[in-house]
């Protein structure tokens, strides 16, 4: 990428894929980001939606949805990969925008794989904020934390439970006959 002076590098985009577990615990799935133009990012997202489908998508309001929001919907329609996107409100205070992802993390209920480069970049991104150069990775986790509630916990299913059938009794015989036809509506 070329930068020419007086010409302003973009910001880095990330894109963060969030699950929650049947405890109600956040773990990191995988993670995007690079400093790019927002077409890249936009083909990311897509990619990300196409390999995970997930339910819903955080992402702030504000100049920046307003900006590439149409873009977004587009491509949506366009690969036929659609998500429902949320967007949570804008707050000047980024400190006060970490406060719910930073409880869940001091509460040991938030979890990053190991030995994967995008989980040491988050990790180091959070400890550095409020003072590193870059705060676009908090801002992810940001949204997480503001919009866990609105997301599905997940939950086992219970298979039902099968009888214990021994070989050659009445209820060995009888097991799977109907006693009465089924009704056809046709």
């Amino acid at each position: 990428m070329e930068v020419r002076p007086g010409k302003r590098e973009p910001d880095f985009t990330e894109h963060g894929v969030w699950g929650i577990d049947r405890w109600g615990e956040l773990w990191a799935i995988d993670w995007w980001y690079k400093q790019c133009e927002t077409d890249v990012g936009i083909a990311q997202f897509m990619r990300l939606i196409g390999l995970y489908k997930p339910i819903k998508w955080f992402n702030e309001g504000g100049i920046i949805d307003k900006a590439i929001g149409p873009s977004i919907r587009s491509e949506m329609r366009l690969k036929q990969r659609f998500v429902a996107i949320e967007m949570l409100p804008s707050l000047d205070d980024k400190a006060v925008k970490l406060q719910a992802f930073h409880a869940r993390a001091t509460a040991h209920t938030v979890h990053f794989p190991i030995k994967r480069p995008w989980a040491e970049h988050v990790i180091e991104s959070l400890v550095k904020f409020p003072g590193g150069r870059h705060d676009d990775a908090a801002d992810v986790c940001g949204l997480v934390g503001r919009g866990v509630d609105k997301m599905m916990e997940a939950r086992l299913l219970v298979a039902e439970p099968k009888p214990l059938l021994i070989p050659f009794t009445g209820r060995w015989l009888e097991w799977g006959s109907d006693p009465k036809p089924k009704e056809r509506f046709f």
